[in-house]
C-alpha cells in the first residue's frame, strides 16, 4: 500500500499501476516463502538422488519441485487477497471507476448500502480466487503424486 502512489506516478492511472501493485505485492509474499522452502529442503534426500545416479534435473523433478509445492501454493494463497487489497487500495487513491472507487465514492457521500455492497463484492471476489487457487493447488499436487490418497491405492513408480 505504501508503494501505491509511487507506481501511480510511474505507471499512470490505467490498469497498470493496479496490475503492478498487485504482482508486487504477490511477489515479496511468493518470493519469501519459497525461499524458505528451499531451505527446509531435505539435503539427505538430494544426496540420495545424486548417490542414485540423477542429474541436476532428477534432483528437481523428484526433491525441490514437490518440496516447494505446499509454501507456493499457501504463498500464491495468502498473497491473493493481498493483491485485491493493493488494488483497491490503488483504486482509492486515482482512479475513475473499479470497486475501489466505488467503495471511495460511497464513503465520501456516506452511502452505507453502496458501501455494503461493495464490501460484499470483495469478499466474493476473495471467495472465488481462494477457491480457484485451493483447486489449483490439488491439482498440482494430485499431479505431482503428492496429493490425497484413497487407503487401498498405490502409487506408480
Amino acid at each position: 500500500m505504501a508503494l501505491a502512489p509511487l507506481f501511480l506516478l510511474f505507471f499512470g492511472i490505467g490498469p497498470w499501476s493496479k496490475i503492478n501493485i498487485a504482482v508486487t505485492g504477490v511477489s515479496f509474499v511468493v518470493f519469501y516463502n519459497v525461499y524458505l522452502g528451499l531451505r527446509l529442503r531435505e539435503r539427505e534426500l538430494v544426496e540420495i538422488v545424486q548417490v542414485m545416479g540423477g542429474r541436476r534435473h532428477h534432483v528437481l523433478g523428484y526433491v525441490t519441485i514437490p518440496t516447494l509445492a505446499a509454501p507456493f501454493f499457501a504463498a500464491l494463497k495468502t498473497g491473493g487477497p493481498l493483491a485485491i487489497l493493493g488494488v483497491i487500495g490503488g483504486e482509492f487513491i486515482a482512479s475513475s471507476e473499479g470497486v475501489g472507487h466505488e467503495l471511495f465514492t460511497s464513503a465520501m457521500n456516506l452511502d452505507a448500502a453502496t458501501e455494503f455492497a461493495g464490501l460484499i463484492v470483495l469478499v466474493v471476489m476473495t471467495l472465488i480466487l481462494n477457491g480457484v487457487l485451493s483447486w489449483l493447488d490439488k491439482y498440482a499436487l494430485k499431479r505431482l503424486g503428492l496429493g490425497p490418497r484413497r487407503p487401498n491405492e498405490r502409487r506408480a513408480g
